[in-house]
Order: structure tokens, then C-alpha cells, then sequence
């Protein structure tokens, strides 16, 4: 048999893109060369695969950018040029010619490919995504304000109001308290206090018995218009003394010491009925007249601790009208000695019990 004959026809028709031509040719070369029906069907499968693999070859044909085609069970893009006949290329346009680009897959893969909502072999986009739920949702609740102040309460457990033992001028964060300690005096003409109260309030070295390291100390010469002294608030809120609820509370009690005898201390507690609005109250005339321990104890050179009963505190008297005491309603302490004395005092373990 004449082989060479055979591989000269196949290799002809194969440049043809025909597989009828090349199949009808193939069962010529059958009778010529008395083959049996077997071979030449091996034959023409030979021939068909040769002219799909010539056209898969071709990378001289013009792609579009998103182009998809070649080999895959269902073709990625829309427009890429053809792929094999016997896999569908993407796309759901009719079979078209096999040399065209970007035409949908060939003739025995039909109408299918990867996307079914296309047009012509172009690719149809998802629609625009569905509107979402109205609105954002709204987040938990925050701490509850009462004209710009926020509501603060301790519990029974939450004593300790400060130690000072981190040396800094904060009381203790518990029981939701939030407070500074601070200095102030009567602005007498060259008295200097010091810590100053222009500057920040540090702790000093030295603290009680019980707790060493710090305390809250302030010195100063004679001030001749109301005296001077230190204190805090209980729930200072963006710079603004607030109510603080204490009636889980019966007192505050304190330690407290000076570097030389004969000094009284004023301990005050404040409250919006006898503090100005500039601090946080709403005393209108004669304000400052706070509630204090009477007699006011006179301190001596060793630590010794102080109690501040809530039922039994009572003002000076020159406020006006008198105010009632409401533990419900605390802005702050303050600590402050009397007109023309020098003092030089410290104070520590400020607690409620």
C-alpha cells in the first residue's frame, strides 16, 4: 500500500479546514487502496484532528482584551476565539465558522458555555447589586448625662477614693469616678502657693503609714482674704464638676498631718446648692458656704485619720438661703486652711465608708 500517497492527501485537506472534504476523500483513498473500513475511519479522526489543531495554533488571529478561549470544559470569557470543537468555548451565540474571532464555540457544541445569559458570545454582566437594609443600625446605649454631666454612682464596695500611691493627680478610677486634684487660694498680692494652682498638681514623697510612697501635699506663706488650700472633684466630666450619688455612703474619712502644730483644717464637701455655676452649681449669692466637720480638727506633726460623717456636717452659716445636705448630689472635697496662717500640710487615703 502506498502510505505516501495517504500522508500527501491528508496533509492537503487538513489546510482545507473541511472535515466533510477531508472525510469523503479519506473513503476514496479506501477503495484505491482496498482498506478496510477501520483504518479509514482512523484515518479521517487523524485528518479532523490535525485541522483542529492547526486552527487552535494559530496566535497570528486578532483577541479582544478579555479573552477566554482555548481549552476548558466551560471557557471563561465571552469573546475569546474559538477552542477546540470538542469543547465548548464560552458563550451561548450559535456555532459560527471556526476561523472567527471571537465567535461562541463550534458547531457540534451547540448553543451552552460557562455563561448562559449571553448574547452572541458577548458576556452579560451581573445586574446592579440589590438595595441593602435601610439605615445603620443604632449601637448600645452610652453612659446616660443630665445637662451635659455624666450620671456617675458608686456602689457599696467602691471605697477607696485615693491613696496616691501612683503619684500622679487623678483619684482612683472606682466606682465611676473621675476627678483631679488641684490647689486654689484668694489671690493675696505675693503669696505664692505651691504646687501653684496655674501648674499640674503632682503628688509628693512621703505618705501615710499605711500607704508610704505619696500623698497630696501643699505649702505656702499667710493669705489674708480667705485662706487657701487643695481638694478634688468626684465625677469631673470634660472639664466640668458634676454630681457624683454617694448615698450608698455614710462619710469620707482621711488621713492627714503638718509640719507644724497649730494649723486647723477645713474639710469640705461640695454640693451644687452651695457652689456657683463656674463650678458646677447652682448657688446664685454667698456661695461657698460648704458643708464641713465642726469643729475644724487642728493637725499635728503625725499621720492621724479624720471622719466626715454625712449626718452630722453642717456650713458656716453665711450662705444664703442655708442649703441641705444631699449625698446624692456631691461635686467634690476640699481641704483648706484659714486666713493669715502658713501652713505646709499633706493628706492621704481619702475613703468613704
Amino acid at each position: 500500500m502506498d502510505y505516501s500517497a495517504l500522508s500527501g492527501l491528508l496533509r492537503r485537506t487538513s489546510a482545507s479546514h473541511d472535515p466533510p472534504r477531508i472525510i469523503s476523500k479519506v473513503l476514496a483513498l479506501m477503495k484505491t487502496f482496498n482498506l478496510s473500513l477501520a483504518t479509514a475511519a482512523v484515518g479521517a479522526l487523524a485528518v479532523s484532528v490535525l485541522a483542529c489543531s492547526a486552527q487552535g495554533q494559530d496566535n497570528t488571529q486578532p483577541r479582544p482584551s478579555n479573552e477566554g478561549g482555548g481549552a476548558g470544559p466551560a471557557g471563561g470569557a465571552s469573546s475569546g476565539s474559538a477552542g477546540s470543537p470538542a469543547i465548548p468555548a464560552a458563550g451561548s451565540g450559535t456555532g459560527g465558522s471556526p476561523t472567527q474571532t471571537g465567535s461562541a464555540g463550534s458547531a457540534p457544541a451547540g448553543t451552552g458555555g460557562g455563561f448562559n445569559t449571553g448574547v452572541g458570545g458577548a458576556l452579560v454582566s451581573a445586574g446592579a447589586p440589590g438595595t441593602g437594609a435601610a439605615g445603620s443600625s443604632t449601637g448600645a446605649a452610652g453612659s446616660a448625662t443630665t445637662g451635659g454631666c455624666k450620671v456617675a454612682a458608686g456602689t457599696a464596695t467602691d471605697l477607696l477614693i485615693d491613696d496616691l500611691e501612683d503619684g500622679d493627680n487623678v483619684i482612683r478610677p472606682i466606682g465611676s469616678r473621675v476627678g483631679y486634684w488641684y490647689t486654689y487660694n484668694d489671690k493675696t498680692t505675693g503669696a505664692v502657693q505651691v504646687p501653684d494652682p496655674g501648674v499640674l498638681f503632682k503628688a509628693t514623697a512621703g505618705g501615710s503609714t499605711a500607704t508610704p510612697l505619696f500623698a497630696a501635699t501643699t505649702s505656702g506663706p499667710a493669705f489674708t482674704v480667705y485662706g487657701a488650700g487643695m481638694g478634688f472633684d468626684f465625677n469631673n466630666t470634660s472639664k466640668k464638676s458634676c454630681p457624683y450619688n454617694a448615698s450608698v455612703y455614710t462619710g469620707i474619712k482621711f488621713w492627714a498631718k503638718a509640719n507644724t502644730t497649730g494649723v486647723s483644717l477645713k474639710a469640705m464637701i461640695k454640693i451644687p446648692a452651695t457652689s456657683s455655676a463656674a463650678d458646677g452649681g447652682t448657688c446664685a449669692t454667698a456661695c461657698s458656704d460648704h458643708f464641713f466637720l465642726k469643729p475644724a480638727p487642728v493637725l499635728t506633726t503625725t499621720w492621724t485619720e479624720y471622719t466626715l460623717p454625712f449626718a452630722s456636717i453642717a456650713q458656716e452659716g453665711f450662705g444664703t438661703p442655708p442649703a441641705t445636705f444631699d449625698k446624692a448630689n456631691l461635686l467634690g472635697v476640699q481641704f483648706q486652711v484659714p486666713v493669715g496662717v502658713a501652713f505646709d500640710f499633706s493628706v492621704d487615703d481619702i475613703t468613704f465608708y
